[in-house]
């Protein structure tokens, strides 16, 4: 009889250590899919922040005047200490009719004085967008401060080194620039695609005679 009993007994506590052994496999279980689960949220919040600042990098790498208006083959230098001018209002994009095939200058205000010639130096506010769909890509007029260029030294895109040409101090003008006086095959950041025309408004703010000449015209 006490036989049989030690027997239960044994049985009793062989019976308890496995439940106890499967206990113990079942936390461990919980503990290792807990750790893995901690695992991944600390892998998707690394992945977000790191996309929150690519995408501010990118924000911040939009064209700028260095890729739009003047030729990065050029090193070119905005000059804080321009004329201090007063900022004209943005204009709005205006659209060409047709897409353009050759250069066109259409004013939209006359200015006064001399036309600009080559040799020049000018102070240019703008702003730059796709001709197709208005896309603007640039402006100075955010910046508060004109571009400064010596017309036809190459500093700039050749449709702005033919397009300025003739133009007034005090003026605003529209110019239309096919991909051949742009960035033609190439592009320019991420908005200008090879090919794509493009199209400026300006104010000329400034024109300041080339060599031989000491005259100073500016805008009203």
């Amino acid at each position: 009889m006490g036989t049989v009993k030690r027997e239960r007994q044994k049985a009793n506590r062989q019976s308890r250590l496995e439940e106890l052994a499967k206990q113990a496999r079942k936390n461990k279980t919980k503990r290792f899919s807990l750790r893995v689960v901690l695992l991944i949220a600390a892998v998707v919040a690394l992945v977000g922040v790191i996309y929150v600042f690519s995408s501010s990098d990118d924000s911040k790498s939009v064209s700028g005047v260095a890729t739009t208006v003047l030729d990065p083959a050029v090193p070119t230098t905005i000059d804080s200490n321009a004329p201090a001018t007063t900022v004209p209002p943005k204009p709005d994009v205006s659209i060409p009719a047709e897409l353009p095939t050759e250069l066109k200058v259409t004013t939209i205000t006359e200015g006064s004085g001399e036309g600009a010639k080559v040799g020049d130096s000018m102070d240019v506010h703008y702003i730059g967008y796709l001709s197709a769909d208005g896309t603007v890509f640039d402006n100075s007029y955010d910046r508060g401060s004109p571009i400064p260029l010596t017309l036809g030294a190459g500093m700039v895109i050749d449709g702005w080194d033919q397009g300025l040409v003739g133009l007034k101090a005090g003026g605003r003008y529209q110019i239309d620039i096919p991909a051949t006086l742009g960035y033609g095959d190439t592009g320019s950041g991420d908005v200008i695609k090879p090919g794509d025309p493009i199209s400026f408004i300006v104010d000329i703010m400034a024109i300041t005679p080339g060599a031989g000449a000491d005259t100073t015209t500016t805008g009203a």
